[in-house]
């Protein structure tokens, strides 16, 4: 392996430390939409867009620099009905046997400025989210080395994006018809502390740039504590677009309580929640930013938002669904003392799941410390790794990765990949394994490893937020033995 002298400076590693302390596509129809495999969703039956309230917070304060959010739509009344599943949506592949294998890294990129996210868009292009506020846009060498060339910047919204720390640009996705209708998706911390979710397009004349003058504002909530951002977003099997949301934050400090106010328990914020909505606009000028699927699990409740799909979670970053499967893979990221990896099969997809936070902090009890007795109200994680030094340095905080279906490395096959940020160390569990596992070690690395995606393809790319050799990485595997 290559390694990489640690270098990781204070700024680099309050990324994640101070947390710590393609699949199968809906067939798109003439007008470059898509048609989600799910029941129909309705437009306008939640309040939550431009909406202080929804964050389960007061409304922001005014001041020099901070612009005042203004109300949302009213609410509307939601669906009194959800549509059954039909078999044709269940029959997906199950996953096949893990083998024995040994893992590695080789070096196919240089000179990234704060890399924290990898996508693709159904090309050989590799799309690098930098945290700043752009997006890199990488192509293949063409001397077969494998190695890519950044050729520019696809997206550039520095000027919108409020920046570091847990800030800055946090996710991408680009849209299952994005072949036809160019659409893709971003989400930002803003300079008025708020969370935002847009929706932008590429350019008419250049498929390598972004139109700098198109933006449609989706979901924007105040936010009320700098940590804890989540962001991550994902079109899943279903069509729909899935956005993991942080718990809102805390103080910041040793002894300060996680969720002091308990946001990720609380079905009337979308803090803490795992989210799912049709983001295409329902509604031309009209106010609404997007729509729910009539079957999300809250939609009937008057005490709940009807976009949350799951809560209970602390700091989702990084999560994916198996293209093969369909299975949804969160990595949430511990408190004090764990680390979790959990996983939702498909096509439940962990509806109305409660992930235990803050209840429970990995398979430990945190509020109460003791006797919390979370039998029947929550899903254990299906892996979970301590806070605490190993050969490879400190665990701290918890990247998550894929499941590896390309067809370069057979031997990784069904293996879910992730890593961690302040040790460098990449595990693995069984995609298709028991719902108790333990995490193995594949890899120690000098890497801060503050993301991973996959190619077109299928295959595995992990990034170095290691200040000064700021790099993207391939992994390669071989049969064990």
């Amino acid at each position: 392996m290559t390694s990489v002298p640690r270098a990781v400076v204070l700024a680099a590693i309050t990324v994640l430390m101070a947390s710590a302390c393609s699949s199968a596509t809906p067939t798109p129809s003439a007008s470059g939409s898509v048609t989600p495999t799910g029941p129909s969703p309705t437009p306008g039956i939640s309040g939550a867009t431009n909406d202080p309230a929804a964050s389960g917070v007061p409304p922001e304060p005014t001041g020099p620099g901070l612009t005042p959010i203004p109300p949302g739509p009213p609410t509307a009344t939601p669906p009194t009905s959800e549509p059954t599943i039909t078999p044709e949506a269940t029959a997906r592949p199950t996953s096949p046997p893990i083998q024995d294998v040994a893992i590695d890294v080789e070096l196919v990129a240089r000179g990234l400025d704060n890399p924290n996210g990898i996508f693709n868009a159904g090309d050989e292009r590799l799309f690098i989210s930098e945290q700043l506020g752009w997006v890199d846009l990488l192509v293949p060498q063409q001397d077969g080395s494998g190695s890519f060339e950044r050729i520019g910047r696809f997206l550039d919204i520095q000027s919108r994006v409020a920046c570091c720390g847990e800030r800055g640009l946090l996710g991408l996705a680009f849209h299952p018809a994005y072949a036809q209708n160019g659409l893709f998706y971003v989400t930002y911390s803003d300079h008025s502390h708020s969370f935002v979710l847009e929706e932008r397009r590429v350019s008419a004349d250049d498929p390598n740039t972004a139109d700098p003058d198109y933006r449609r504002n989706v979901i924007r909530v105040y936010k009320p504590f700098d940590y804890h951002w989540g962001g991550n977003i994902a079109f899943g099997p279903d069509g729909y677009l899935w956005l993991g949301m942080g718990d809102g934050g805390f103080g910041g400090g040793t002894n300060d309580p996680g969720d002091p106010t308990n946001l990720s328990q609380s079905l009337d914020t979308l803090f803490g929640k795992l989210l799912r909505i049709d983001p295409l606009d329902p509604d031309g000028d009209g106010p609404q930013g997007y729509s729910v699927p009539a079957d999300n699990p809250y939609v009937e409740r008057d005490d709940a938002l009807p976009e949350i799909w799951a809560r209970g979670l602390r700091n989702p970053w990084r999560w994916s669904f198996d293209r093969l499967t369909g299975d949804l893979w969160i990595a949430d990221t511990g408190h004090e003392t764990w680390e979790e990896v959990n996983r939702a099969k498909w096509p439940d997809l962990g509806k109305a799941w409660n992930y235990g936070w803050k209840l429970l902090e990995g398979p430990d009890c945190y509020d109460p410390p003791s006797g919390c007795d979370p039998e029947g109200r929550t899903m254990p994680p299906l892996a979970a790794y301590r806070h605490e030094t190993t050969s490879g340095g400190y665990q701290c905080a918890v990247t998550g990765g894929f499941v590896y279906r390309g067809s370069d490395f057979p031997a990784l096959q069904s293996r879910y990949l992730f890593g961690d940020y302040c040790s460098g160390t990449i595990y693995s569990v069984d995609a298709g394994g028991s719902d108790e596992q333990r995490p193995r070690v594949m890899l120690d690395t000098d890497f801060a490893i503050s993301s991973m995606g996959q190619d077109m393809n299928g295959e595995l790319f992990i990034t170095n937020y290691s200040f000064g050799n700021e790099t993207l990485y391939r992994i390669i595997a071989e049969p064990a033995g």
